[in-house]
């Protein structure tokens, strides 16, 4: 049986904006900017980005897949993932190059990040625990092999902390991926 997941609509949605990206998207990102730095200062109680905010986010979200019938598994690191598709073959090893496509989301549905970002064939190429990723990342590449597909739910303990990342990953903010192996490529000997 298919799993839908959140990928396939925004997957259509990411490429759609890809397309139509252009000088008014520089400018309107532009304008982004200047708003969130505008209003950083600005303080909220339902903004405080603690610890125990994070479990109750992590909490709710995973309650919430698993009450939609979803089967959460978690890795030994503590990355809970639903697997989609399966894939076939070998699993990457240390400086293979893996070619994953791939989406980002907060755990409110907000796109923070994206493989059709980053390449024109909307695939992120890297190579296996030798570019520097989020430790969550690397643990759950381990398990997937060329056409496998999950969402994964990234603690922040495995991601980016207390600190958080940039303007668009809060402190204690657990990360959502929908992501699908597309190619391993083996490490030259």
């Amino acid at each position: 049986m298919k799993v839908p997941c959140i990928f396939d609509n925004r997957y259509k949605k990411l490429k759609d904006i890809k397309m139509r990206f252009s000088v008014f998207g520089k400018f309107l990102g532009a304008g982004l900017i200047v708003a969130l730095l505008a209003t950083s200062c600005l303080t909220s109680k339902d903004n405080e980005y603690t610890p125990e905010r994070e479990r109750q986010l992590l909490n709710d979200y995973i309650t919430n897949l698993i009450q939609k019938g979803y089967n959460v598994d978690t890795t030994a690191k503590g990355v809970f993932y639903v697997n989609i598709d399966n894939g076939s073959g070998n699993f990457p090893q240390a400086g293979d190059t893996l070619s994953v496509m791939y989406a980002g989301y907060l755990v409110n549905g907000t796109l923070f990040d994206s493989s059709v970002f980053h390449s024109t064939d909307s695939t992120y190429h890297f190579i296996y625990k030798v570019d520097n990723m989020i430790e969550g990342w690397d643990d759950i590449m381990a398990i997937m092999n060329k056409g496998r597909r999950v969402e994964f739910i990234v603690p922040s303990s495995l991601a980016y902390g207390s600190k958080g990342a940039g303007f668009s990953i809060p402190p204690y903010t657990p990360l959502v991926f929908v992501a699908k192996m597309m190619n391993i490529r083996p490490k030259a000997n």
